[in-house]
């Protein structure tokens, strides 16, 4: 996972989920917009020049032999100092999160089972991240939540997010546990990738920062 290596070592990342709009001025002046309404994640993560080159010639090879044109599955919470990036603020145990099911999916929202799960508090907190596993557990979009959620032992439990849930070829969202906070993970590519220079001693210096961009298929 040599991309994760970059990720993992980062200075700051930046995260970018606008609506991805179109815009037209017309002649007479009237100024158009289209909505594409997905919503993708877009990151731009920033490196140090602390690497060293000798023990990370391997991660510098895949990432220019293959890097631009392979996609990366990737997680922002590797490392022990980024766990609050995408930490679960609900207040349900992980146990019980293990036994909520989604049942469907309607437009910008996620249906979910709990019936055999106990707590209390919220299931979700504004913000959170979910992400189905769908019936063959590999549903590969993250969502973010866009209202507090009560928990309750209800069947059809609505989870509001941030985008229209994407569909995905041979995976149904009508089973299939789900995925909280820093269990997420992203389907990306690099959309910049910068030069890097070796300098004394030993280190790796990049002349930029990378933007890696999510895949949707």
């Amino acid at each position: 996972m040599s991309l994760q290596t970059i990720i993992d070592n980062a200075t700051y990342i930046e995260m970018d989920i606008r609506e991805m709009v179109g815009s037209t001025l017309s002649r007479s002046g009237h100024y158009k917009t289209a909505d594409r309404n997905v919503n993708v994640y877009q990151f731009k993560v920033g490196m140090h020049e602390g690497l060293t080159y000798s023990t990370n010639r391997g991660v510098l090879q895949d990432i220019y032999t293959t890097g631009a044109t392979t996609e990366a599955n990737i997680s922002l919470n590797n490392s022990t100092g980024m766990n609050y990036l995408t930490a679960y603020q609900g207040d349900i145990e992980s146990a019980q999160i293990n036994n909520i099911t989604v049942n469907g999916v309607n437009g910008s929202e996620i249906y979910v089972d709990c019936s055999a799960a106990t707590g209390s508090g919220n299931l979700f907190e504004k913000g959170d991240f979910i992400q189905p596993k769908g019936n063959t557990d590999t549903y590969r979009y993250p969502y973010q939540v866009t209202s507090d959620v009560a928990f309750s032992t209800g069947a059809n439990i609505i989870i509001p997010v941030h985008r229209p849930v994407l569909s995905q070829s041979g995976v149904a969202l009508t089973s299939g546990g789900i995925k909280v906070g820093n269990d997420v993970r992203w389907q990306v590519k690099i959309a910049n990738l910068p030069q890097y220079t070796i300098v004394p001693y030993d280190r790796i210096s990049f002349n930029d920062d990378f933007a890696l961009v999510e895949v949707i298929t």
